[in-house]
């Protein structure tokens, strides 16, 4: 299947652009003969918002769908894409930063479950890290933050994950000029990290404007890069994959294997430190 990650600015607090822009990146993903497409984290909504302004744009994710919601559903029921895209979500009186499977008859949500600084202030925390069962294979959904934390990317790997979609809004790395990793950014680093040590296909869809980095990626079960954003401008990157992989090379030798060589009884004598 070939799976997309499309990069674009948003405006915080404008959801009728930003809709606008997500419709125009879904069709050129299937433009482009995608069977799945990534947004960016918050992509109705954008990340710096007041209470007040989150509680008008958010959405509810139940019937009726709000306009984000809803413009995403009938673009995957004309052109039969899958949507993982970033989604300003209300819950009654709580807010959640979420994001949404979208495909033909198929709908599933995951609310980010590391809140980033002021997030915390705004938002709910998730309390779950489910893998959805889409046509497409397993897939499992982070959102930005969520993606420094090596727990929930193996979590989402033990269940069966064959995809990690990872929505974001990823700024500066914060790291001296003179220490960088060349072209990569941390979002990059983690995605091949995770990738890599389960085993599975990663896809990062990031923001990209002043403050925000881009450099959206898909990555392939080795660590390889398979596509790469750039840091400036709106782009879709794309590349083909075998989910099959996913399941078939989790042994890297005659004698190891990525999961059968774990020793949970030693993480789990340490697995509260740091708290």
């Amino acid at each position: 299947m070939r799976i997309a990650c499309a990069q674009y600015a948003l405006s915080d607090g404008d959801p009728v652009a930003n809709r606008e822009r997500s419709v125009a990146a879904i069709s050129d993903a299937s433009g482009a003969d995608a069977d799945l497409v990534v947004l960016p984290e918050l992509s109705n909504s954008g990340c710096d918002l007041s209470r007040e302004q989150a509680f008008e744009i958010a959405e509810e994710t139940g019937d009726p769908h709000g306009p984000t919601l809803r413009a995403w559903r009938e673009m995957v029921e004309e052109t039969g894409i899958f949507v993982v895209g970033g989604l300003l979500e209300r819950d009654g009186d709580l807010l959640h930063n979420s994001a949404v499977v979208v495909g033909p008859g198929f709908f599933g949500c995951y609310r980010k479950t590391h809140l980033w600084d002021g997030e915390k202030l705004l938002y709910e925390a998730g309390r779950g890290l489910p893998v959805f069962e889409t046509p497409l294979g397993r897939v499992g959904v982070l959102i930005c933050y969520d993606a420094w934390f090596s727990e929930a990317a193996r979590t989402l790997a033990l269940r069966g994950a064959d995809l990690l979609c990872i929505p974001s809004n990823a700024p500066d790395d914060w790291v001296p000029e003179e220490q960088r990793r060349g072209a990569l950014t941390m979002l990059n680093v983690h995605a091949i990290s995770h990738a890599n040590a389960n085993r599975i296909f990663v896809a990062c869809a990031n923001r990209v404007e002043d403050g925000y980095q881009g450099r959206s990626c898909i990555v392939d079960p080795t660590g390889g890069i398979l596509a790469f954003g750039s840091t400036v401008e709106r782009e879709l990157v794309y590349a083909d994959i075998d989910a099959e992989r996913s399941r078939k090379e989790k042994r890297l030798t005659g004698c190891s294997h990525s999961f059968g060589d774990r020793n949970p009884d030693v993480y789990n004598k340490v697995s509260a430190f740091g708290s």
